[in-house]
C-alpha cells in the first residue's frame, strides 16, 4: 500500500518536470529564430577602451543672421532696397599755405605780434599853464591849438587771446590857436607811452575793449625860425571801444580815449601874434626850464578814433 502511494508521487513529479522542460525548450527556440532572421547584420564590436580623451567636436560656422522681412515682402511687392552706407568726407590736402588760410575759420590768435595804427579827431580842454598866479588866469589850450586830427602807431604783442601790452606814439595836428593869429606858426602835439589793452567777450568776432596808458605829452609851436615846446607827464589815458575781427589776422577797433595831465617843462621860445589883449609877446616860461608849481594847471584831451591792427607771426 505504501509502495503504491510512493510510486504515484514519483509519477506526478516526473510529469511536472517534463512539462517544465517542454516550456523552456520552446522559449529557447523562439530566441534562436529571432537571431537567425535574414537581412539583419550583427552589431559591430565596441572599440577597446583607451586613456586618451575624445577629440573636440569640429567647429561649425554660425548661421547667417536672419534678414527681417519688410512689410511688403511676400505680398507680390518688390522689397525696399537697404539704406546706402554713410558717406565719410576726407578733406583733400591743401596745395599751399595760402589756400589753407582761406579755409580755416576766423579766430583770434592765442599769441601774436600786434601792429597797427589809429586815426581820429583830437580836441583839448583845460589849460597849459597859469599866466598870472595872483589872478589865476589860465592859458587855455584853445589859445595854442584848435581841434584837429590824430594819427597813432601801436606796436605790441597779443597774449592768451585777450591781453595786449604795447608801445604807442600819437601825433596830433590842428590849426594854430588865437595866440598865433597873423603868423605862420604851426602847432602840433605828441604823446609817447606804454599801454595795456584788454579784450572782453567773443574775441573771435566782436568784443569789448578797454585800454589804460601812461606817458609824456608835449605841445609844440614852430614859426619864424623858432620853436617852443611844453612837456609833462600824463599819468593815465583811458580808452573804451570795440574790437571787430574781420579775419584771423586783421581787426578794426572804434575807440574813444580820454586823458589828463600837467605840463611842467619848457624848451625854446616862440613869438605870439601882434595885438594881444594882455600885452604878452610870447610864453612867460621859455628856455630849458620848468613851470613853477603855482603856475601849473590841468589839461584834458579826447580822441574819437578807429584803429586797424594786424596779428602777425603768432598762432
Amino acid at each position: 500500500m505504501r509502495a503504491s502511494q510512493a510510486a504515484a508521487r514519483v509519477a506526478r513529479l516526473v510529469a511536472r518536470l517534463a512539462i517544465a522542460v517542454a516550456l523552456v525548450g520552446g522559449a529557447v527556440g523562439t530566441v534562436g529564430d529571432a537571431r537567425a532572421q535574414p537581412g539583419q547584420a550583427p552589431l559591430p564590436a565596441l572599440p577597446p577602451p583607451t586613456d586618451e580623451p575624445p577629440p573636440p567636436p569640429a567647429p561649425t560656422s554660425a548661421p547667417p543672421p536672419a534678414v527681417p522681412l519688410g512689410p511688403s515682402e511676400g505680398a507680390g511687392v518688390p522689397p525696399v532696397p537697404p539704406a546706402p552706407p554713410p558717406v565719410v568726407y576726407i578733406e583733400p590736402p591743401h596745395g599751399s599755405d595760402s589756400l589753407a588760410f582761406e579755409h580755416e575759420p576766423t579766430h583770434a590768435p592765442r599769441n601774436a605780434l600786434w601792429l597797427g595804427a589809429r586815426l581820429g579827431v583830437l580836441a583839448y580842454g583845460g589849460g597849459l599853464y597859469i599866466d598870472d598866479p595872483n589872478a589865476g588866469t589860465a592859458e587855455t589850450t584853445g589859445n595854442f591849438i584848435r581841434p584837429g586830427g590824430a594819427l597813432e602807431l601801436n606796436v605790441g604783442a597779443r597774449l592768451a587771446h585777450r591781453y595786449v601790452p604795447y608801445l604807442t606814439f600819437e601825433l596830433g595836428l590842428g590849426a594854430a590857436g588865437r595866440r598865433f593869429d597873423g603868423t605862420d606858426t604851426r602847432v602840433s602835439t605828441t604823446f609817447a607811452g606804454i599801454a595795456f589793452r584788454y579784450v572782453a567777450g567773443d574775441v573771435n568776432s566782436v568784443a569789448f575793449v578797454s585800454e589804460l596808458a601812461f606817458g609824456f605829452r608835449s605841445f609844440h609851436a614852430r614859426g619864424d625860425g623858432e620853436s617852443w615846446s611844453l612837456t609833462g607827464f600824463e599819468p593815465f589815458r583811458i580808452g573804451l571801444g570795440a574790437e571787430i575781427r574781420l579775419t584771423t589776422r586783421f581787426t578794426i577797433s572804434p575807440l574813444v580815449t580820454i586823458s589828463d595831465g600837467i605840463l611842467t617843462d619848457t624848451s625854446g621860445n616862440v613869438a605870439f601874434g601882434p595885438h594881444q589883449g594882455d600885452g604878452l609877446t610870447g610864453p612867460p616860461f621859455v628856455g630849458n626850464g620848468s613851470v613853477p608849481a603855482v603856475a601849473q594847471t590841468n589839461y584834458y584831451a579826447i580822441v574819437f578814433g578807429c584803429g586797424a591792427h594786424f596779428d602777425l607771426i603768432g598762432d
